[in-house]
């Protein structure tokens, strides 16, 4: 329907203006010469012409991307395809005048046909300027809607973010696991009181800020396992390994606990002994690369499709202006290995 309407708009603007421009080429011929029927028709080709001109350039345009030149680039192809035209436009009206009886073509100057030249090629790359002009706008407000729509479904996936990683199942276990150690172990029940209050303050927190540094998502994590293992007891063995430096490392919030937390859930869940998690982080030619491997079957994980790793790719692009990938893999029989890439940005000089 857009397309219809633009194309409507696009037609009627077309005759519109070729009529005026061709009534504008009568108004001469009658002042400069005369009145002549042969001028007249001249003018009418002339106009036709440079319509079907346009239309062509516009064809071509869309069908060769010429908006996706540099500008340098498509200046220079606009100048040379309205120069190629107009001179043929001059040749076929002044040939159509030969024909008429009005003129011959030894009476044809070259200065003349110059003129004339230039003057088509100006009409042209005015025509050329006004609608690449316009088409250039139309792709910046289209960007924008486009922006503010990532910004939105950032938001809802944030909000989305809150409601599936810390969602009423996993909290409801945790304050149950946390009331049955009261009696049985009051300090640890207070220490794990302490970690949900700073699971919470950092969910709330990071609705303020793209990114987190991997050493503020690893600090969350670590509350996140030790909640959990009150849950699973000794069926859930959890290990890390951070590579040198990468602390500093820029990475969405939430992004490193969806892993682990799909781990848990579709690996060591399924496992009637439980099993092991092994986190690894490293630098790789530019990247963060997140490994997750945990005990389990390919079969009984989420693809690589999945609302939360779309969301989160999606968080990576806009956040980080660079896309991130995401595999999974059945390592061994009994092992499965989800990989994130992000491309590395220090978190601090990104605030600074």
């Amino acid at each position: 329907m857009p397309n219809a309407r633009q194309n409507k708009w696009y037609w009627a603007i077309q005759l519109t203006g070729w009529t005026l421009y061709f009534l504008l080429g009568l108004f001469i011929s009658y002042k400069f010469f005369k009145g002549s029927p042969t001028m007249y028709g001249i003018q009418f080709t002339g106009a036709f012409l440079f319509l079907g001109a346009t239309h062509l350039q516009r064809h071509l345009s869309k069908k060769y991307h010429w908006q996706k030149l540099p500008i340098g680039q498509l200046a220079v192809l606009i100048l040379l395809y309205n120069s190629v035209c107009s001179v043929l436009v001059q040749f076929i009206t002044y040939a159509q005048m030969v024909v008429s009886g009005s003129y011959t073509w030894e009476q044809m100057e070259f200065l003349i046909l110059l003129l004339y030249s230039v003057n088509g090629i100006i009409v042209l790359t005015a025509w050329s300027s006004f609608y690449f002009g316009f088409k250039s706008v139309q792709r910046w407000k289209a960007k924008e809607v486009e922006t503010l729509k990532l910004q939105l479904s950032l938001k809802e996936a944030e909000l989305e973010a809150i409601r599936s990683q810390l969602n009423p199942h996993f909290l409801f276990n945790s304050l149950n696991n946390i009331r049955s150690l009261v009696l049985e172990d009051p300090s640890k029940a207070r220490e794990m009181i302490t970690r949900l209050s700073a699971m919470m303050r950092y969910v709330i927190g990071y609705n303020r800020n793209n990114l987190v540094s991997v050493a503020e998502e690893l600090e969350f994590l670590d509350h996140y396992v030790a909640l959990e293992k009150i849950h699973f007891e000794d069926k859930l063995a959890f290990s890390a390994q951070v590579e040198e430096g990468l602390s500093k490392a820029s990475i969405p919030p939430l992004g490193i606990q969806l892993l682990v937390e799909n781990a848990i859930k579709h690996g060591i869940g399924t496992q009637p002994k439980g099993g092991n998690i092994h986190l690894s982080l490293q630098r790789q030619n530019g990247h963060v690369q997140v490994q997750v491997e945990n005990t389990g079957r390919l079969s009984a994980l989420p693809g690589p499709s999945g609302i939360g790793i779309q969301s989160l790719l999606e968080r990576i692009n806009h956040s980080l202006d660079q896309p991130g990938t995401f595999a999974l893999d059945q390592k061994t029989d009994n092992s499965v290995t989800a990989t994130l890439t992000l491309p590395y940005k220090e978190y601090e000089n990104l605030h600074r």
